[in-house]
């Protein structure tokens, strides 16, 4: 496993926002600045499949196919962003999120000869962003709003789920954001005024 992750640029991927949905829409970073958009280049829908343990092995999606995870990825990023700023979602939005989760999960199969676990899969992108969506919803349903966030920091705008006791983050991440935010104030104090 170390092998794979080494020769997929590993450290681009944030696994940090608290559920499998988040961490899919943060692989959009820097939302609130300039947006950079992981999920842009050939074959990297698939590497964080795997990534996340989805699938095992790379799957050869077509163009249409990453362009459709990226779209899914959007609706879920809209969603869950809209239920913590206490708004409306779109109703289409919701409508595909239940609609993905319809699709069959993988199925686990064991192989005669070696007894080793597979996963039989019809559709693996529908099924990997039916776990995805699955997870939005349960997401949604099932965690305190208050628990849900979006990170302080104006450049970043992360959404994550704080799981601290106190649930007092402020950051997506402290060793990122929050420790970017605090240099920047510890200057602001240390500069003469103008």
């Amino acid at each position: 496993m170390a092998q794979r992750k080494s020769c997929i640029k590993y450290n681009q991927f944030r696994f940090d926002a608290g559920s499998l949905a988040l961490n899919f829409v943060a692989t959009i970073r820097h939302r609130g600045s300039e947006p950079n958009d992981l999920l842009s280049r050939p074959a990297a829908v698939s590497q964080w499949l795997q990534l996340v343990d989805l699938i095992k092995s790379p799957v050869n999606l077509s163009a249409e196919e990453e362009e459709y995870a990226c779209l899914f990825r959007e609706v879920v990023y809209r969603t869950i962003r809209s239920y913590i700023l206490n708004q409306k979602p779109i109703g289409d939005d919701i409508a595909l999120i239940n609609m993905t989760a319809r699709y069959p999960i993988a199925i686990p199969q064991l192989d005669a000869d070696s007894l080793c676990l597979g996963w039989e899969m019809s559709d693996p992108l529908k099924t990997c962003l039916s776990v995805i969506a699955r997870d939005a919803i349960m997401l949604i349903g099932n965690t305190d709003k208050q628990r849900l966030k979006i990170c302080d920091c104006d450049s970043c705008r992360m959404l994550f789920a704080d799981l601290s006791p106190s649930n007092r983050r402020r950051w997506c991440s402290m060793s990122i954001c929050g420790n970017r935010q605090k240099v920047a104030l510890h200057r602001q104090r240390k500069s003469p005024a103008g």
